[in-house]
């Protein structure tokens, strides 16, 4: 016999009951199944011929808590928490039978069951805090109770996905082939035994000396976690043990809804949602990918080995071209070098001096040097050989495409692939399409690279420089105007390197090196909207021999170890004379960065160079290493307020207009009261910016 709502299917055998969520893929807990769940809840308690009761999930999956969507607002009842103190109360065993995936608030209503299996391959988290929240049904107490301190915080703040069997202690039975078979079984067998609920478990308290330093040594671990949720995480597993159960729930409740309503919560969510979201692009349309089997690569540095051995990993033939034995020996060691798996992958690896044996691959991605003339006579080439299906790919992010695209036959079929790197690490690869680039060779590689690789594709422009370099440019400038005004130069970096830009701004430059960002700054700035008024500072250092921390001198001088200090002939070699000093508060410095970062971001989506805000954020956190508790730019500026940032660009115009001078999108996003994150739809309700 059975019972079935949209969301909860209760199948009953006897005596016992089996209670399942049905919201696939993943068993979301939104609120619709919170209170279909909730009602099953009760039914199951009113029913006196049912005496046990086993909790599991349909499609696959227990559950993958909640939807981020209401995350948002405070969330509607029956909440998360409700549920699990519903389950934990509900006056008969309940078995959880967990599969596939069992996070966040999930896991936590698994956590109030009187018990607990998991079929084989289960794997479980309480990723909370990657978002910047605590837990917020229950589990930062009941956790430790079932498995200590430091069991439940190698969970709590890893936020990482793990193999149940990670945690033995939390199960009665692991790594089973049928969860709800297992559960069957061991909930008739305690319908007449007497199980403590999991508040009143003490099994992790058991040596409290040790649990205490446990706490000692998480808090010591995470004081200087820029996330406060990871101190709260700390405090309230403390609280497990010090407090009455009610208690520490109601201080687990009121840090969840702080952390729910900071500033790096709501930018790490952002960031999430924003990679689900990149997957969106006009040219992904049902049918529109083509299959990839078979990939060349035309190249045998590092880089075109390092991509080489990525899709070698990811199962694919690859044929890579050199143009001698010796070099083509060279790769092939590079690619064994990087990977002890490697003997295996290169089963599927040939090299050729041939181009025309790269001709039967359905993507040939070139990577050799950055220089147009060379990257032209690479396509007219391979044009000549390539097949009727074959998508022609550059891994260069600095150049535009279409100028390659043109020095090839076969213009629709030419588009940017990059790599963001270290390649293999990266999460990143930026899908480049040209003017004439075809629908589908976007959507076959975006998917390829999605499905096989398992990596971030995101869509950007046209080329001429990557979505997060244009706007780490637009970040020097904003830098350097600051220090032509007389801001101390230590005083910038220091500044924002506490807000999270790593090493801050110039420091930065130093140890990439003076050469490298101008050369690079110069290929990009052939587009007009580059910002590149650093570019002639760094002109200069490198005239003047400074190349950054390598050579013990740049914007600073470095000493041992790494140590730097500041050059007090810095100021006259960049601009002839020195300006009397300025003091900038923290704020303004912060708000002078922000504000022309987000500024480079709107032209960027006025010029279609993005899609959406959110792309440029994401493109600035996986590739250049913008934190991601900010959110990225256009984040950033949301969260500090548009009308301040529109403020800021105005009054910081005269100091710099071809910087500062505000997109027309502030002024109509501050009058129609919303904010960039209005922009970041998807599909049909895709906004463009407006004004």
């Amino acid at each position: 016999m059975s019972d079935s709502s949209d969301f909860v299917r209760i199948d009953r055998q006897g005596e016992l009951a089996v209670v399942s969520l049905t919201n696939p893929p993943v068993n979301m807990l939104s609120m619709p199944l919170r209170a279909a769940l909730m009602r099953a809840l009760d039914r199951v308690a009113q029913d006196d011929e049912l005496r046990v009761v086993v909790l599991t999930g349909q499609g696959g999956h227990f559950c993958g808590g909640l939807d981020l969507r209401e995350l948002s607002a405070p969330l509607a009842a029956p909440t998360p928490g409700d549920l699990a103190n519903r389950i934990e109360g509900l006056g008969k065993p309940v078995v959880a039978a967990l599969c596939g995936a069992a996070t966040g608030a999930g896991l936590e209503l698994a956590l109030a069951a009187t018990a607990r299996v998991a079929q084989a391959g289960t794997q479980i988290a309480l990723g909370d805090l990657s978002l910047g929240l605590t837990p917020g049904a229950g589990g930062s107490q009941r956790l430790p109770r079932l498995v200590g301190a430091g069991a439940a915080l190698d969970l709590l703040l890893s936020a990482r996905q793990l193999p149940a069997a990670t945690v033995p202690a939390l199960f009665d039975a692991l790594d089973v082939p049928d969860a709800v078979a297992a559960a069957v079984t061991l909930a008739r067998d305690l319908a007449d035994a007497r199980r403590l609920p999991t508040r009143d478990l003490t099994d992790g308290f058991d040596d409290p000396m040790a649990y205490q330093a446990e706490i000692a040594k998480r808090r010591e671990d995470v004081a200087a976690n820029p996330v406060p949720a990871s101190r709260d995480v700390v405090a309230a597993v403390e609280a497990a043990l010090l407090l009455p159960f009610e208690a520490g729930l109601a201080l687990e409740e009121q840090v969840f809804e702080d952390a729910r309503q900071s500033k790096q919560s709501r930018a790490l969510i952002h960031i999430q949602r924003a990679e689900r979201r990149a997957a969106n692009i006009p040219e992904a349309r049902p049918g529109a990918a083509r299959p990839i089997d078979r990939v060349g690569i035309v190249g045998g540095g590092p880089t075109a080995c390092a991509i080489a051995r990525l899709f070698l990993g990811a199962g694919l033939p690859v044929v890579q071209f050199e143009r001698t034995d010796e070099a083509l020996d060279a790769a092939r060691q590079r690619i064994a070098d990087m990977d002890a798996r490697a003997p295996d992958a290169l089963t599927r690896w040939q090299g050729s001096k041939s181009l025309a044996d790269l001709g039967q691959a359905g993507l040939i991605i070139e990577a050799v040097a950055e220089v147009p003339r060379t990257k032209a006579q690479v396509f007219a080439a391979l044009s000549a050989v390539a097949g009727p299906g074959t998508i022609l790919a550059s891994q260069s992010g600095l150049l535009p495409i279409d100028p390659m695209a043109q020095a090839s036959t076969v213009p629709a079929r030419v588009l940017g692939l990059h790599f963001h790197a270290p390649i293999g690490p990266a999460r990143l690869v930026e899908v480049i399409p040209g003017h004439q680039t075809e629908g589908w060779a976007v959507a076959s590689v975006a998917h390829l690279v999605r499905g096989r690789l398992g990596r971030v594709a995101l869509r950007a422009g046209t080329g001429g420089g990557t979505l997060g370099e244009r706007i780490l440019a637009a970040g020097r400038d904003a830098g350097l105007a600051m220090l032509a005004q007389g801001v101390p130069i230590e005083r910038i970096d220091r500044v924002m390197a506490q807000w999270g830009l790593p090493q801050g701004i110039f420091r930065q430059i130093d140890m990439i090196g003076t050469q490298v960002v101008l050369t690079r700054g110069r290929l990009m700035a052939r587009d007009a909207d580059f910002a590149a008024l650093h570019l002639e500072a760094l002109d200069r250092l490198v005239t003047a021999g400074r190349m950054g921390r390598a050579e013990g001198v740049g914007f600073y001088r470095w000493g041992a170890q790494g140590r730097l200090q500041v050059d007090d002939g810095l100021m006259e070699l960049l601009f002839d004379t020195l300006p009397p000093p300025l003091a900038l508060s923290e704020d303004e410095i912060r708000l002078c960065v922000i504000a022309a970062m987000a500024n480079a971001g709107a032209r960027m989506l006025r010029a279609d160079v993005a899609l959406r805000p959110s792309d440029i954020d994401l493109g600035c956190v996986l590739g250049v290493h913008f934190p991601r508790w900010r959110g990225g730019p256009m984040k950033a500026a949301d969260l500090a307020g548009l009308f301040e940032v529109q403020r800021a660009l105005t009054r910081l115009m005269p100091e710099d207009a071809a910087l500062y001078t505000p997109d027309p999108g502030f002024a109509a996003l501050v009058r129609n009261g919303e904010t960039f994150d209005a922009l970041n739809k998807v599909g049909k309700h895709r906004r463009r910016i407006p004004g």
